[in-house]
């Protein structure tokens, strides 16, 4: 079986934002005019929320026979390009959404909006591969990475960065049906831990949008190649 089919390489992203429900919609985040000046009334830390996507056709959940069909695919944010907190946080909510999007579809066309330098859609090619082959395909949930911001507003490196610390986990339903050998593989529990991973989602505002990596304990943004990764198997 493929080295990818493991919870970390299957994940083979840095660290991820969660998307532990899709109830709040993140374009509806008032801007603020200083990312640092929180918005009373809007608190950021906690569950991430994003809600904003369009309709691909009759959508019909996967499961353990068949893959998906017509997820919703993610749109971004009408402000996600502003250079607020808000703005920031659409970016993390679609960057999140975007690979989710991509592990029950295999497609990263998404991903590729926000992840400029094409750093995590690299490291996730074996998925689209194992959607073009027929191979694969996730079920059980829609949003088989979750996590949470533990800080209410994002830390300023200068005017251009700034890093925003979270909690990531993966969903306990994820199932990972590998069609070679019939198997399902239960992504949340493959690597014998549960435990939450802290990251910090870095933010380099460029071209005049958010770019989004992650960085996890053991691993940073600066080498997008490390095999290095967290106990939840989520690697830079």
């Amino acid at each position: 079986m493929p080295t990818f089919i493991t919870r970390r390489a299957a994940f083979g992203i840095a660290a991820t934002a969660a998307l532990a429900s899709l109830t709040a919609c993140a374009s509806d985040i008032r801007p603020l005019e200083d990312p640092s000046v929180v918005d009373p009334m809007r608190p950021y830390k906690g569950d991430l929320k994003f809600n904003s996507y369009k309709s691909t056709g009759t959508y019909r959940p996967a499961s353990s026979t068949k893959k998906a069909e017509n997820p919703p695919m993610p749109t971004p944010p009408v402000n996600m390009k502003s250079k607020t907190t808000s703005g920031m946080y659409a970016a993390i909510g679609y960057w999140v959404a975007s690979l989710n999007y991509l592990t029950v579809t295999g497609d990263d066309t998404p991903f590729k909006a926000v992840d400029m330098d094409v750093i995590y859609v690299r490291k996730m090619e074996a998925y689209v591969e194992l959607y073009k082959k027929n191979e694969g395909w996730m079920y059980g949930t829609e949003t088989p990475l979750m996590a949470e911001l533990t800080e209410e507003t994002p830390q300023k490196v200068d005017d251009q960065q700034y890093r925003w610390k979270g909690i990531v986990r993966g969903h306990k339903d994820a199932v990972l049906h590998y069609v070679p050998e019939d198997r399902d593989i239960r992504v949340g529990e493959s690597s014998g831990d549960s435990s939450n991973d802290e990251v910090t989602f870095v933010l380099n505002y460029r071209d005049d949008a958010w770019m989004v990596t992650v960085e996890t304990k053991n691993s940073s943004t600066t080498s997008p190649g490390s095999s290095g990764g967290s106990g939840s198997g989520l690697n830079v």
